[in-house]
Parts: structure tokens; sequence; C-alpha cells
């Protein structure tokens, strides 16, 4: 029966449905236990091949239950995995024959020590099939996090010491508002643990609470603090040096402490976390660690819904026990591309405080959340979610909740009910629709005439033309939802370029020519980029061509081509690559067939990427079926979350 297994399984590669990748992990399995029943092949290809779409294990209920959910397999190749699976229909018959195998440790629980457990490829716990390394960071987060919540910072000022800080910080607002000041409650939470979420939507001002937290830490520590800023991509780590700095600009001077200004002047910029952490070259492992931890008191990580499971255990293993780690994100954003969700995980199920809580939050800054002593816990008791954007206008905010609260028929009344440009719905895609909109002024329009123009040969000028390129083409944004296929991110690039090429603007049909957008696809320490970063090929004053990167601290920064060695064209980008970003105007694409890509949470992040304008191209059916369509990861660390020792 096994030998037959693997047929099937090098059938399913050939096909396409499994990755060569997937029938490795399976072959491997087999030759430590060849003796093992044919579940053991199976099991661990789907969890190779999971994993690869995003699950830290499988959930055996939820996957036997459906496993159209998570395979976008075609219906006779459901079937015959259907069929495959009759033998063992349920979890506890996957207990009962792994268990046989050498290479599966069972556990009742998620409780046991990683540390001292049998180091077998896979570990199956409380009905969760894991690879033995997710379960073990899995494990170690849930731990890590719950200690650290539960430790009270011992200097913290009194509740009644903070309450005239956080009302300077936080002034009340001049119109009566029938609300909880949450960005208030979220600094007060923050100062009394080395653990603290801070999460909303855009524009609820996640790090406007985050100046003003960081503040108050240096107004009440009695030494100065090494506060460092970080985020998962470079893009990301700009926008959160760029909101800071804006944050800061409205920041009052606190009667006692540091001159703010100056302290904030000193902060070094965010950094990504593979930097941060000292990402090698081809290595897994990076330079800090539980052994040589980073040298801070505080990391504030923006974007932290792009964290996966993998990262956030080698960053809590390398924060020194008495640093403070700050967490900014949106939960309800797309998860990282990698395997976890590990934001919205920590936060499902948080909201309320316990009385003692409500206690503090009443002395330290008036407020006064009804206590709730059920289901409660110090992580938490650590998470704030903030309610009230300040960012959108009615129309694209509005729009948002509606896909966010899983409204179709409200979402489509509003595309249709719009009477001004901010919103616009194209629901009979055609490419020509795309390209017309792509060369008008409010697009890249504007790029495409200063690319076809001499350019300045004199220094300042020509960085000054620089800038205003870049400029025009950060303001306009074309997201898809697939990276293949005609209506994909490679489909619509092409699209554009052989558009480029019959207008008589791409003079060039080589990789690179002038007016080019390059997304850097892989970081790369030596050029100082990072994965996501966006540059655009340019010639210099002697007419070499350079590709331009935005620099915050000076002119745009120029590479040459051949130096980019891990770059694709960028007119269109997937979702994903655009979190941590906004545009002044987004464009988004969802094709005319279905996808299990698109989905509830792929829309809503794609709309708040939107500041002034957004754009939907896109069949009514996909809309639909997009917003009834929750992304759900199988992970287990919400349960051991709930699980870890207290």
């Amino acid at each position: 029966m096994t030998s037959a297994m693997m047929d099937q399984l090098r059938s399913w590669t050939e096909e396409g449905w499994l990755r060569p990748l997937d029938l490795a992990f399976a072959q491997f399995l087999i030759r430590l236990d060849p003796q093992a029943p044919a579940l053991l092949p199976l099991a661990g290809a789907l969890l190779a091949r999971l994993e690869g779409e995003g699950h830290p294990c499988v959930a055996l209920d939820d996957f036997l239950s459906a496993p159209e959910r998570f395979l976008d397999w075609p219906a006779p190749e459901l079937a015959t995995l259907a069929t495959a699976l009759a033998h063992w229909p349920h979890a506890a018959a996957w207990t009962e024959t792994l268990a046989q195998s050498r290479c599966v440790q069972v556990t009742e629980r998620n409780i046991s020590d990683p540390a001292n457990s049998a180091e077998t490829p896979l570990v199956l716990s409380a009905t969760r099939l894991y690879l033995r390394r997710y379960w073990r960071d899995q494990q170690f987060i849930a731990e890590t996090l719950r200690q650290r919540a539960q430790q009270r910072v011992a200097d913290t000022a009194k509740p009644e010491a903070l309450k005239p800080w956080l009302e300077q910080l936080f002034p009340a607002p001049d119109e009566t508002r029938n609300e909880l000041p949450w960005q208030k409650i979220a600094c007060a939470l923050a100062l009394r643990s080395h653990f603290g979420i801070i999460t909303g939507g855009p524009g609820t001002g996640k790090t406007y609470t985050a100046a003003r937290l960081m503040a108050l830490l240096m107004a009440t520590s009695s030494t100065a603090l090494r506060i460092v800023l970080a985020a998962p991509t470079g893009k990301a780590a700009v926008r959160i040096d760029e909101s800071l700095q804006s944050a800061v600009s409205t920041l009052p001077q606190l009667d006692t402490g540091p001159d703010m200004a100056a302290a904030f002047a000193r902060l070094r910029p965010a950094r990504t976390l593979h930097s941060l952490l000292g990402a090698r070259p081809d290595r897994r492992r990076f330079r800090h660690n539980a052994a040589n931890p980073l040298e801070l008191d505080v990391l504030v990580v923006d974007e932290a819904s792009m964290i996966h499971q993998e990262m956030m255990a080698a960053l809590l293993r390398a924060l020194p026990p008495t640093a403070r780690l700050i967490l900014l994100g949106d939960q309800d954003q797309l998860a990282s591309v990698e395997a976890g969700a590990v934001l919205a995980e920590i936060c499902q199920g948080s909201g309320s405080y316990d009385t003692e809580t409500c206690h503090y939050l009443q002395a330290s800054c008036g407020a006064t959340p009804q206590p709730n002593d059920s289901g409660t816990s110090p992580l938490t008791a650590s998470i704030v979610r903030l309610q009230r954007s300040h960012r959108f206008n009615a129309e694209i905010g509005t729009l948002a909740d509606a896909v966010h609260g899983g409204h179709p028929e409200t979402a489509i009344r509003i595309l249709q009910a719009a009477q001004t440009s901010t919103l616009a719905w194209q629901s009979a895609p055609a490419i020509h629709q795309i390209l017309d909109l792509a060369g008008t002024e409010i697009a890249y329009g504007r790029v495409w005439q200063a690319a076809r123009q001499p350019q300045p040969k004199d220094p300042q000028q020509h960085s000054a033309w620089v800038k205003a390129i870049l400029k025009d083409y950060a303001d306009f944004r074309i997201l898809c939802a697939l990276r293949q296929g005609p209506w994909g991110v490679t489909g619509i690039n092409r699209a554009i370029e052989d558009y480029l090429q019959r207008q008589g603007i791409l003079q060039s049909r080589g990789l690179w020519y002038v007016g080019r957008p390059a997304l850097v696809t892989r970081n790369d320490p030596g050029l100082g980029l990072s994965n996501g970063d966006i540059g655009i090929a340019l010639p210099d004053p002697d007419r070499r061509m350079r590709v331009y990167f935005p620099n915050s601290d000076g002119p745009p920064r120029a590479i040459l081509p051949s130096r980019l060695n891990h770059s694709e064209s960028a007119w269109a980008m997937t979702v994903h690559k655009a979190q941590g970003s906004e545009f002044a105007h987004t464009v988004l694409i969802l094709p005319p067939e279905d996808s299990p890509v698109l989905s509830r949470e792929l829309l809503y992040t794609a709309i708040t990427r939107a500041r002034k304008c957004f754009t939907l191209i896109a069949p009514r059916a996909r809309l639909e079926n997009a917003i009834q369509r929750q992304t759900r990861r199988m992970s287990g660390l919400h349960a051991a979350l709930r699980n870890a020792r207290r």
C-alpha cells in the first residue's frame, strides 16, 4: 500500500498539484522509516504542500472535513485524494496510525517541552500535525509572550503619576464623543509590561500613539533608553520613519524629561527585521539570538501582520529579557507570505480587560472599560485595538468597513452609488481599460512624459528631476490579486510594456529601459536594498543608465542596473508586496476566474492602500466571492497561547 501511495504522489507531482519538494519530503520520511504505513508519506507530502501555502500545521479536523478549502486542486484530483483519505477518515485514525512510525512524536496537548522531546521530523499534537521546527517555534512563541505579558516593569510610574502626562500627550478632543480614549489606553497598558500590541486599521493612529508612548518612556526612565524601530520590509521601514516624523511634529514637550525633538532626532532610521537580526547570505540562522542578544531597551515593530511564525520566534529569541517589545499592525490585513498568521492569532479574543486592569486604566487615564474576568489573561490585557480612523474620506472608509464586515451587498451598493472620482468600479474588465487608465495624468502618464524628456545635466536639477519622477510614480499603483496569468502581475506588466513600445515611449526591447520601475525581490545587504524596494531606471547627467531609489536622507541613490540581480518590472505588483505602502490612487484588478487567493483580507488590504482614490476592476461575481471568503490558516498558536504554562 505504501508503494502505491508513493506512485500516486509521483503522479500528483508530475501534474503539478504537488511540488518536487513535497515529494522529496515524503521520500525522506520513507527512508527514515521504510516500514511506515502509507499514511506517513501522504501526510508528509500534504503537510509540506500546505506549509508552502502559509499553513504552519495541518489541523486534521478542519482539513479532513473539507480538503478543498485548503487545496486549490481540480475536482478529479480532490476525488482521488478523498479516496486515499477514506482509509483514515478522522483525526483519531491519523493519531493511531502515525503513532506507529518512528518519524512522528505524538503528544496529547501542546504542553510538552520542545527542548526535551525526541527529534522526530513530525509532531502530532492536539489533532494538529506539524513539521517539528514549526511546533517548536509555536511553543516558544506562546511561552515567551505569556511570560513577557505577565512580567511587570519594575520602575513603572504609579498610575496616578502617569495621568497628567497622558492628559498632556492626548488632550481631550474639542467635540464630545461617547467612546473610550483608546490611544491613551494603549499607551498606559504598554507602559506596565514587557510586551504590547497596538492594532487597528489604517489611519487609526498607531504610529501617533507609539510616538507618544516612546516620549513617555523617555520621560519616565531614569536612564537613556536605546529605542530601535523596525519593520518586515524596507518599504515599511521607510513608512514608519515618515509616519513617526509626522507624529513627532505634533508632540508636546512634557513638563519634565528630555527635549523631545532632540531625543527623537537621535533615533536611528528604522531597519528591516532581517537587517536588525543580522541575516547572513545563504544561512537560515541570524547573527543575533539568545546567546548574542540585540543591544536595545525598546523595540517597536511596525506592520506586524507581515511577520511570519519563524521570524517571530527568531525575534523573540534575540530580545534581551528586560527589553520591551511593541508591535504595531492591522490584524485584519493579509497575513505574511510565509507560514503563519501570528498577529491575528495573538489578537484573537482580545478586547476585554479584567477588573485589576480596569482599575489601573481608571487611575492612569480616566478610562472605564467594562471589566470582564472571564477568559481574560495577561496577554489580552496587553493588546489594544484602536477604533477610529482619521485617514480615509467617507467613501473609501465605508467601503473598507463593508468588506471587513463581510457584507457584499453593502459594498456593491457603495461602489454603484459613488458619485465622485474617489471610488470607481469597472465590472467588465478589459486590458485596454487598464492601459487607458495607466496612461492618464493621474496615473503613470507624468512618469512616461518625464522619461521622454532630456535629462538635466546640472547635478542639482537632475536630482530634483529624479525626485519628481519617483514621487509621481509613488502616487499611483496597480495591484493584482494574482502573480501569473493575463490578469496577474506578469501579464499586466507585459501588457503595459507592449503598450509603451507601440506608443514609442519604450525605446528598447531589452530588460532595462528609461522609466522602468524595478522591484527588488531579494534582500541585498551589500547594496543596502531590501525585498520590496522600488527604483526607477533613468539616465544620469552623463546619459548613463542608473536605477534611482528614494532616499529620505538626501538625493536619490543611484545603482548600476547590472548590480540588480534580483528585480522585476513594477508597473503592477501583488497586494502582498503593497503591504506597508500607501498610494494616492490605488487600482485593484481581480481576474474573471475564481481563485482561493481572492479573499476578504486581500480586498480589504488593497482598499486600505488608497489615500484619496480607489478603482476596482473586477466582475461582480469575483467581488462577491472575495468578500464572502475569509482566509483561514491552519495553526495551533492561539491554542498554545491559551495552554501555555502560567
